[in-house]
């Protein structure tokens, strides 16, 4: 068994936050100072907030990256597109490798955006920001 090298995981959360700020940037903070992130429904569409060890609340440089959620628990997936790419952000505090990454990351996975499904065999399924199903291929 190989002994978990801290100073690579160090690097590949940094690397993976860089990737957000880059992607999806969030207000005058980094992805890398957010202790969780949270789903609210504040009007008619829902927006993803980064919430910082002080409680306070950033929104997204761009409320529209923010495209959809997995479901309402702690265990989710928050789903964003810019530009090209579209982002998943799978959050699992109760993962014990995700437990002390910000916002409880435990996996991203940055696609090429999709406008449409075609003949797709494994779907996934999110809660679009305005309460729409969101059908997307695994």
């Amino acid at each position: 068994m190989h002994a978990l090298n801290l100073e690579r995981m160090s690097g590949i959360a940094h690397y993976a936050t860089s990737l957000l700020d880059d992607v999806i940037p969030l207000r005058d903070v980094s992805h890398a100072d957010v202790v969780r992130y949270s789903v609210e429904i504040p009007m008619r569409y829902a927006e993803c907030f980064g919430i910082l060890a002080c409680g306070r609340k950033i929104s997204l440089v761009d409320n529209r990256h923010f495209i959809g959620w997995s479901c309402h628990s702690a265990k989710r997936s928050l789903l964003f597109r810019n530009r090209e790419v579209q982002v998943e952000i799978q959050v699992d505090p109760d993962d014990p490798n995700s437990c002390n990454e910000p916002g409880y990351v435990r996996d991203i996975i940055v696609k090429p955006k999709r406008d449409k499904i075609i003949n797709a065999d494994a779907l996934r399924k999110f809660i679009g920001i305005d309460g729409s199903l969101l059908v997307l291929p695994a």
